[in-house]
């Protein structure tokens, strides 16, 4: 019986990271149709709508546990707003193949630089090899050897270390977060004041235009918003309280090789030589520096989390 439990779990976690991949090629699909922030905009507003009926199910309280928790979800909204806007500027100049690959794999490496800065700790030898080795894989990723720095600019991957680096951050905050509520309020909150914020921002562009989008924009802003988010989210962290949160991050790394898969088969984006090594460095590295953790009983769960 536990062993058919745990099957179930497994598949809905791969399903839950295939969504996530997916999402790199769906919204590649629509970006340039409109002006990113609008696009942030309606995506906010369809996740913040689709998780109400998730708390419902959940029984889940939506009291803010004080001042500090409404601190921390506005700043994630604020987080989530600037990684979405880097997101969708590195997908109109470059590949959501090769962008899918860099950012989920970067993100988990500038988040342990970030909290072992802020800890003030010293990798230990196998850290500095796992960081190497990173760091070889985002060489190859940005293929630097080419020496012409403007390529970074017009490949759109300036705009995807902006991506990693900035989810990097928002993983900091809902970890923290994370302590004070659960994470389905965290999301519902983050989105519900990003929604606001956006209207705002948005304002001085037609934010009604979008009506005027034939069928497969829609179609793919509810992929990315109910499916990819509200789904992909909900089943990883169901899944992660049954089977504990070190199994279910392994299924993670399906993430890149999902996006790069999904760009190939919807977008025609056939992987580059300099992709697939770097790719294969970069979640080596993650391997490593997690595994690092493990074995201190410092377990970051918040370096595991991947952009979407």
């Amino acid at each position: 019986m536990f062993q058919n439990q745990s099957i179930k779990f497994f598949i809905l976690l791969v399903i839950a990271m295939v969504s996530w991949g997916f999402a790199w090629p769906s919204a590649k699909s629509i970006v340039g149709t409109e002006p990113p922030i609008v696009i942030v905009f309606w995506r906010f507003l369809a996740t913040a709508l689709s998780l109400v009926p998730v708390l419902i199910i959940k029984k889940e309280s939506i009291a803010l546990p004080d001042k500090k928790g409404l601190l921390q979800v506005a700043i994630g909204a604020v987080l989530y707003t600037i990684y979405n806007q880097f997101f969708l500027l590195g997908l109109s100049q470059g590949l959501a193949g090769a962008g899918g690959v860099l950012v989920t794999t970067m993100n988990p490496i500038f988040t342990y630089i970030l909290v072992h800065t802020f800890q003030r700790k010293l990798p230990s030898g196998k850290e500095f090899i796992g960081l190497f080795i990173g760091l070889t894989g985002g060489f190859l990723l940005l293929k630097i050897w080419e020496g012409d720095w403007t390529l970074l600019f017009q490949s759109g991957n300036v705009y995807f270390l902006l991506c990693a680096f900035s989810w990097a951050i928002l993983s900091m905050n809902s970890h923290s977060t994370g302590q004070r509520m659960s994470p389905m309020v965290y999301s519902f909150y983050v989105f519900s004041i990003g929604t606001i914020l956006d209207l705002f921002l948005a304002f001085p562009y037609d934010l009604g235009g979008v009506m005027d989008n034939n069928w497969n924009f829609w179609i793919q802003l509810l992929y990315l918003s109910v499916i990819s988010t509200t789904f992909g989210t909900t089943v990883y962290f169901y899944a992660s309280s049954r089977l504990g949160s070190r199994t279910a991050s392994s299924f993670i790394f399906l993430v890149p090789v999902t996006a790069l898969l999904g760009s190939w088969i919807f977008l025609g984006e056939e992987p580059k030589l300099s992709t697939l090594l770097g790719g294969v460095f970069a979640i080596s590295s993650v391997i490593i520096l997690n595994r690092t953790q493990g074995k201190k009983e410092e377990v970051l769960e918040e370096e595991l989390e991947v952009p979407n």
